[in-house]
């Protein structure tokens, strides 16, 4: 179900920028995660997704299609009058006749199909699924990002997966923005001081990139390094890890930290 509708809101847009900041619009987002695509267990993932322009004027938006593995090949324009929005329970198949996993980038554009730096466009976002086996969904949330804010030479992702627990599976997604140039992301997996390994995931350029780590308790750092080539490496990248329950398949998802030290674990706190 899709709807086109006039509203007026009194929330913006998520930013991050190493951290969370105040809610904001923005005249470009990214959207790290959208998919209308089956899963595990039987379920099959959609997203809802609303995309409002904050303007009292009539704005172009432009929907760029960021699949997973490959480099974005297709785009959609869309027309939203002053103060209205578009929302879809399933925005990838509904509104950008796509399948599969991907991210979507949100761009105000002019007429002549340049960036429009005035726009104000802000965005909602969550993945879905039915329950198998009950008449209930599951869901797990990512918010926009305000292109402007990314600049990541480097990223950790802080607490993965459940404290003492091995029963949950991670995944990781890595979105990458250069228009050119494919980027090189090593993962530290580590599953305690002297227990890891290390994966190079490659993102291509304008696309995005999601890989399994599979279930364990990991430890609570899982640093991320661009090692791309200086030559051709970008910092308008950004990482995201979801946490997945291997019996309920209840989820969540989290932002990678850009720029986050590593932290002292000489003395562990609760279970391990």
């Amino acid at each position: 179900m899709r709807s086109f509708c006039a509203a007026a809101f009194l929330v913006c847009s998520t930013a991050f920028a190493g951290v969370v900041q105040p809610l904001q619009s923005a005249p470009q987002l990214l959207i790290p995660a959208a998919g209308s695509t089956p899963g595990v267990n039987g379920t099959f993932w959609r997203s809802d997704i609303a995309i409002a322009n904050f303007n009292d004027r009539q704005q172009l938006v432009r929907l760029q299609w960021l699949p997973q593995g490959a480099s974005s090949t297709f785009s959609k324009t869309i027309t939203l009058e002053h103060l209205s929005f578009v929302r879809s329970n399933d925005f990838v198949a509904e509104i950008l006749n796509q399948s599969g996993l991907g991210a979507i980038l949100v761009s105000g554009v002019t007429s002549a199909g340049d960036p429009d730096p005035t726009a104000a466009l802000y965005a909602q976002s969550r993945i879905w699924t039915p329950q198998p086996g009950s008449s209930g969904t599951m869901s797990q949330s990512l918010p926009a990002i305000p292109t402007s804010t990314l600049n990541t030479p480097d990223a950790m992702v802080m607490f993965p997966g459940v404290l003492g627990s091995g029963k949950y599976r991670l995944n990781v997604g890595i979105v990458n923005l250069d228009p050119m140039n494919a980027q090189i992301i090593n993962i530290v997996i580590s599953f305690g001081p002297l227990n890891y390994f290390t994966v190079n995931v490659t993102v291509p350029p304008m696309g995005m990139q999601q890989a399994s780590l599979g279930s364990g308790f990991f430890f609570p750092e899982m640093p991320m390094t661009n090692v791309t080539d200086a030559l051709t490496k970008t910092n308008k990248w950004v990482a995201y890890v979801s946490t997945i329950d291997n019996v309920t398949g209840d989820a969540w998802a989290d932002l990678a930290v850009a720029g986050a030290p590593l932290l002292n674990f000489a003395i562990p706190i609760g279970k391990n």
